[in-house]
């Protein structure tokens, strides 16, 4: 089994390739990861190295590049194609995997082209991870399977002409550590705030952080992840004692599953991966931000279920989170998430593909 990925266009592709891998290899599969963007070269690697400082220091930048791919998919897919097709067909037939697997976007249709050109028999299928309206380059009527994690993300597919036979709901990819809560979440003394990386912009990162520390009775944990220099920031403030004792400033940590069990409320860009995880160890969800562009409508998921609230702005993020925890706002939410339906796609998928594929 072949999974394309890609490791620096955020956490969601990789954290999804990693636990549709260890699925299959569970169920004895040889299943290894490919990061596509370095088969293009010195534009590829430069492509995924940019991802970060453009989401987070020229956000609008990136929207218009992201506008244009939505409005002309094909000229991306063109492009990808020319500038991938060798690299990527010698990588393929290198390893001669029975199923590929794509869970990153911007290569779907040069893999199916390349699999139609060369008339490689091989089933092409592309886990989708967007919990709202995926952009235009993610999907691709060649593939013989879409995997959504909605039905939302089904509904839209199949309105656009896809055969619902090649559409399945699978859930979203989450890593096996992840609690699942079967009953809701009690609030003893505190409420445990958990904020990761919730903006991506700087300023707007540390006004966020000195408003919900200006809450009385919470316990706050900030994940920087691989924002290194958000976490310099926050580490130099707390040294020189401009943030509140009550604040433990993180960098990239390996163990989100504890702090996900462990907190109540948590506050975070709308990126899909973490929002799944939040919902699945039973964490209310307040949206403080998103990629513009690329996440513009995964907080209609969250305000659909009632699984939280949203709040970009930092300057009403203390009136906004205190009248949340302060009322039974919060614990209608937990109640809410504990209902939840969300599958772990990487255990549809992977049975799927025993079922289809064989063994």
């Amino acid at each position: 089994m072949l999974i394309l990925t890609s490791i620096k266009t955020g956490s969601g592709h990789r954290s999804s390739s990693n636990a549709i891998e260890k699925k299959l290899k569970d169920a004895g599969y040889d299943t290894r990861q490919l990061d596509v963007f370095p088969l293009m070269g010195r534009l590829g690697r430069f492509m995924e190295n940019s991802y970060i400082p453009l989401t987070t220091k020229a956000p609008y930048a990136y929207y218009l590049m992201e506008r244009g791919s939505e409005h002309f998919p094909f000229v991306v897919h063109s492009q990808m194609y020319y500038r991938v097709r060798k690299q990527l067909l010698k990588k393929i037939k290198e390893y001669d995997p029975d199923l590929i697997i794509s869970v990153q976007c911007m290569f779907t249709k040069a893999i199916s082209h390349i699999i139609r050109r060369y008339k490689l028999n091989i089933p092409f299928y592309i886990g989708i991870i967007d919990l709202v309206d995926p952009p235009a380059v993610w999907q691709d009527k060649n593939a013989d399977m879409s995997f959504v994690p909605t039905q939302a993300v089904a509904d839209d597919l199949i309105a656009k002409g896809f055969d619902p036979k090649k559409v399945l709901v699978s859930g979203f990819p989450v890593r096996d550590d992840i609690i699942v809560r079967d009953t809701p979440k009690t609030i003893d003394d505190k409420v445990r705030i958990l904020m990761v990386n919730s903006s991506t912009s700087l300023h707007k990162n540390i006004r966020f952080v000195e408003e919900v520390s200006r809450l009385q009775n919470v316990s706050i944990d900030f994940i920087c992840g691989l924002d290194e220099k958000l976490y310099n920031t926050l580490s130099a403030m707390k040294k020189r004692g401009e943030l509140d004792d009550r604040i433990r400033i993180h960098g990239f940590v390996s163990n989100m599953n504890e702090f996900m069990n462990e907190a109540h409320v948590i506050l975070t860009k709308a990126g899909p991966n973490v929002i799944v995880e939040a919902v699945r160890s039973g964490t209310a969800i307040v949206i403080t931000g998103h990629i513009h562009g690329q996440e513009d409508n995964n907080h209609k998921y969250v305000l659909a279920n009632g699984y939280g609230i949203i709040c970009e702005d930092p300057n009403q993020i203390y009136d906004e989170l205190n009248d949340f925890i302060h009322s039974d706002k919060l614990k209608k939410c937990l109640e809410n998430i504990t209902r939840h339906g969300i599958d772990n796609g990487a255990e549809f998928i992977a049975d799927y593909v025993v079922n289809n594929i064989g063994i």
